[in-house]
């Protein structure tokens, strides 16, 4: 939102009067107007998608309770403001997730949901915002204040539902034939279903790929993806010991139809985007898991174990999970790439390369807790030889290749874009100190520096380079020449997160068996 609209939006809610508030009714839940086509954020997409999407912008879920009317899904929300706009501007839908800017701006209590006509009527609010932006246009050299940031986003929401109490959001008519296909829409008032279709029938778009992508939201391939990667671990654990053959089988299956439909889902979303998914911490999340799946399902039918696909349950189901449930940070919409990325092969290649040796580096932490709680059970150190340790190293190995394959080719891709190989930008940097973690790591089980239990505490405490490598630089940092992946949010979660494996990993050191660690007979076997 510009700042005189935000002037605008102040001074029109000082004037207003505050009792008498209009009330709000809510629209027919209409599937009809589903696979309507509606241009947003730079492409053409199904209504349904747009109503999701505009509605986890605005609250952080996919749906708004209103209090005088409820619980709302997005599809009702949205058509109920584009029927009847009068009256949204006094109801509390608009997120303000930072507790530290509530305080700032005086917003008092434990709420976090607020109404347009109340945030437009705080100055300190547009003055951090304008912080903000005040930063960002410096470049790469200065850093954005937290609270700024988290200004900026609370204005971002209140433009969008300025667009659609205006009506300006609705952009459902075509331009005349012969148009640019970038060329804009026309906004349109709210009608039937029947009636906009008929104005959409010169419309340069692929129905078919507007009913595939309502599909797509509606079907939401992820979340039963992570279902069947939990009814796999429920077999494994509840039938391994009456019926092992039988829990082999049904793990295998559950997991091989979730990995399955995570494919399926993935592909599904390059298809309709036209673009390989590698533009936010959403799919790079989609991917990971992608690849944790993959390994355990290859390792797990070479080597004959369910070792992998009970360590991988955990890993694909909480990134699938978080990836559901928090769509504020990880946006799921599929925005096209900014100009300067299209079309750029060593940028696509190289983010898939780097995101799935974190997939590989996810599975032998998981492995790594695995087995610190079998060595302590057994009170035993683990020798290299021992089967878990085997398979932990293999993951390591392909963790290993793929991100120093990865970080090559990033080079390529910075003299390709910027005229030279290496700028020691934090997201380079710090995928060097998690690669040469993970080199010496392995370096040291092979040399004998340490046995089985000291390279699975290792493998733990790795994973904590790339978490600030793959999130840290992106979300916490905020600064460099990768700022095409920066985000913000969930920082409290992926917090938690790194305290929880910290205060495993001290559990792990101090309760070690004797000689856990250090002093392993010098061993090459691979």
């Amino acid at each position: 939102m510009t700042r005189p609209l935000l002037l605008f939006c102040f001074f029109a809610a000082c004037t207003q009067p505050l009792s008498g508030q209009a009330g709000v009714s809510p629209a027919a839940d209409d599937p009809s107007y589903d696979t309507l086509a509606i241009q947003h954020r730079g492409r053409i997409k199904p209504f349904f998608a747009f109503t999701q999407e505009i509605t986890a912008s605005l609250t952080g879920r996919t749906r708004v309770t209103a209090p005088e009317i409820g619980r709302l899904g997005s599809r009702q929300f949205v058509l109920s403001l584009w029927q009847q706009p009068e009256g949204w501007d006094d109801q509390p839908v608009i997120l303000v997730d930072n507790a530290a800017l509530r305080k700032e701006i005086g917003l008092k209590g434990p709420d976090r949901f607020f109404s347009f006509r109340r945030l437009t009527g705080i100055p300190a609010l547009a003055r951090l915002a304008e912080e903000a932006d005040v930063a960002r246009a410096s470049g790469g050299s200065a850093s954005v204040p937290p609270l700024a940031s988290a200004a900026q986003t609370v204005r971002t929401r209140l433009a969008i539902l300025s667009s659609l109490l205006s009506g300006e959001a609705f952009r459902m008519v075509p331009p005349p034939l012969g148009s640019r296909p970038e060329a804009a829409w026309a906004p349109v008032a709210f009608s039937s279903a029947e009636s906009i279709r008929g104005m959409q029938t010169q419309g340069q778009f692929s129905s078919a790929k507007l009913r595939a992508e309502a599909f797509y939201f509606s079907f939401h391939p992820f979340r039963w993806a992570w279902g069947l990667w939990l009814l796999s671990a429920i077999s494994l654990l509840t039938l391994g010991r009456p019926a092992p053959d039988l829990a082999r089988r049904l793990g295998w299956s559950f997991a091989l139809a979730g990995f399955l439909l995570l494919v399926g889902g993935i592909a599904l979303r390059v298809w309709l985007a036209g673009r390989p998914p590698v533009t936010n911490m959403y799919e790079s999340i989609l991917w990971v898991s992608f690849g944790t799946a993959l390994f355990a399902l290859v390792f797990s039918l070479r080597h004959r174990s369910q070792a992998y696909l009970l360590a991988a349950s955990p890993v694909v189901i909480l990134a699938l999970i978080a990836s559901d449930l928090q769509p504020a940070v990880l946006d799921p919409a599929m925005n096209p790439l900014v100009p300067v990325l299209r079309s750029n092969f060593w940028l696509t290649v190289h983010v898939l390369t780097v995101t799935l040796s974190y997939g590989a580096f996810a599975l032998a932490s998981a492995l790594g807790h695995f087995l610190v709680l079998l060595a302590l059970r057994k009170n035993s150190p683990l020798s290299n030889g021992d089967p878990g340790v085997v398979h932990l190293y293999r993951s390591l190995q392909i963790g290993i290749l793929l991100l120093a394959t990865g970080v090559i080719l990033g080079g390529v891709w910075a003299n390709y874009s910027w005229g030279r190989f290496w700028d020691w930008d934090p997201k380079e940097t710090w995928s060097l100190v998690a690669l040469l973690s993970y080199l010496v790591l392995l370096h040291g089980r092979l040399a004998g520096w340490w046995t089985g239990y000291g390279l699975a505490v290792g493998s733990i405490a790795g994973f904590l380079t790339i978490l600030m490598a793959w999130y840290g630089v992106n979300f916490v940092l905020g600064k460099g020449l990768h700022s095409y992946g920066f985000g913000s949010g969930g920082q409290s979660y992926v917090a938690a997160f790194a305290l929880a494996e910290l205060a495993f990993l001290a559990f792990a050191l101090l309760r070690r068996p004797r000689a856990a660690l250090f002093r392993a007979p010098a061993s090459t076997s691979s």
